[in-house]
């Protein structure tokens, strides 16, 4: 396989400081701009009291602002000008975005900024907001793999974990009152970035944040919290599924640690995609009655792992786990060829790519990397990273990680 090539045209994003702001902007050609204000703090920085309440905070901010008052005003204005409007929460950070049109670049953002800097909080639409916020509770509870995956998190990570929604009665016990501490105490100052990635230019960001987004009072840095993974195994049973649920968990590396990639590298070999050792070997070689088997990871503050997950007839669950063991052993010992690395990089780079041809995509993979410390472009470091690892980084890094406490979960029909 040739080196990877870069675009040549593709610019580094500035990161840069606007009267106390901190801003990354990428400019491209694209007819659209994504804007996000990001926050270093999600759920994880709850007390057990209040568990559930970044995720409430997330809603309530779209529920009137000092300049747009009232439930829905805010994603009117968002709709007149045909902006695409949403947030998330996370267990380390929360971003709320704005995707518009270059032309209406300006109200877009006078839009995001209104609402993150001057939201209202309204008892009665937060008293409204909570019905929807069960609702969405509720939804998990019933989806059996989210069911599994949260009470695999907290056994796995013990009591530091809980889940980003909460529980049903932490969310009825929420107050108003409550969401402005947790506000006040950790958004903005040193803990917002606002990024912008798009056909927009610098000279006309740089005006527009002056303009709309003055600086913040310094904010509390989320306390540290300690995990120690827990290894185990738990079994449940659940009424009305027809399907058994599997996972297997181990422990991954943080954010931002340097040999991410090779870990990441690792786990796309072992589970990424339908050319994977899980995948060829569990779905195509033997046939079994899994639809799909596949590892992934994700990477928080404090919160780390490197998952297998599999929905499969219950009377194949120990041939499944055998196989998956099989798997994990193989690529210990390592048994892989060159092909299955090269594969592996072709397919990651393509991927890579092609977030970075869209706004969103771009925004999306540059925003919470610098909002974590980095200075380089992620993406050109990714690819760069990608392109260096050898088969003995993936052997290294899959007898590192596969070697770690491991928790196993099963979820049965009732």
């Amino acid at each position: 396989m040739q080196p990877i090539v870069q675009k040549t045209d593709m610019r580094d994003p500035e990161i840069f400081d606007v009267d106390g702001v901190r801003v990354v902007h990428y400019q491209n050609d694209s007819f659209l701009t994504n804007i996000q204000v990001l926050t270093g703090v999600g759920s994880a920085a709850e007390s057990k009291d209040i568990m559930g309440l970044a995720h409430i905070l997330e809603h309530m901010f779209f529920k009137g602002s000092t300049k747009r008052p009232g439930g829905t005003n805010i994603s009117r204005a968002a709709n007149d000008i045909g902006g695409k409007m949403n947030a998330y929460t996370t267990y380390d950070h929360t971003v709320y975005y704005i995707t518009v049109m270059n032309d209406v670049f300006e109200e877009g953002f006078d839009i995001l900024a209104d609402m993150y800097q001057n939201p209202l909080f309204p008892q009665a639409e937060f008293d409204k907001e909570l019905n929807p916020i069960l609702s969405e509770y509720r939804e998990r509870e019933d989806d059996p793999e989210s069911f599994l995956v949260e009470r695999s998190l907290q056994k796995y990570f013990g009591e530091a974990y809980h889940p980003i929604i909460g529980t049903e009665e932490t969310i009825q016990s929420a107050t108003v009152e409550g969401m402005h501490a947790f506000k006040q105490r950790y958004y903005g100052g040193n803990n917002c970035l606002v990024c912008i990635a798009g056909g927009v230019d610098r000279e006309t960001v740089v005006r527009t944040v002056r303009e709309k987004f003055p600086a913040t009072t310094a904010t509390e840095n989320p306390p540290r919290r300690d995990v120690n993974y827990i290894p185990g195994e738990i079994n449940l049973t659940k009424p009305g599924i027809q399907e058994a649920y599997y996972n297997l968990f181990f422990p991954a590396l943080p954010p931002g640690h340097p040999d991410r990639y090779k870990q990441d590298m690792m786990n796309y070999l072992l589970g990424g995609n339908d050319s994977a050792l899980l995948f060829e070997r569990i779905r195509e070689d033997l046939g079994m009655s899994c639809y799909g088997i596949y590892s992934w990871s994700m990477r928080h503050e404090p919160f780390s792992l490197l998952g297998i997950s599999c929905g499969i007839a219950p009377d194949e669950l120990d041939q499944l786990h055998g196989e998956v063991e099989d798997q994990i052993k193989r690529i210990c010992d390592s048994q892989l060829g060159e092909d299955r690395l090269r594969r592996g990089k072709a397919s990651l780079r393509t991927s890579l790519a092609a977030k970075s041809e869209t706004s969103n995509g771009m925004g999306g993979m540059i925003g919470v990397p610098i909002l974590r410390g980095e200075t380089e472009n992620p993406v050109k470091k990714a690819l760069r990273e990608i392109e260096s690892i050898t088969l003995e980084d993936v052997l290294s890094q899959a007898r590192a990680t596969l070697s770690g406490p491991v928790f196993k979960s099963i979820l049965l029909p009732e």
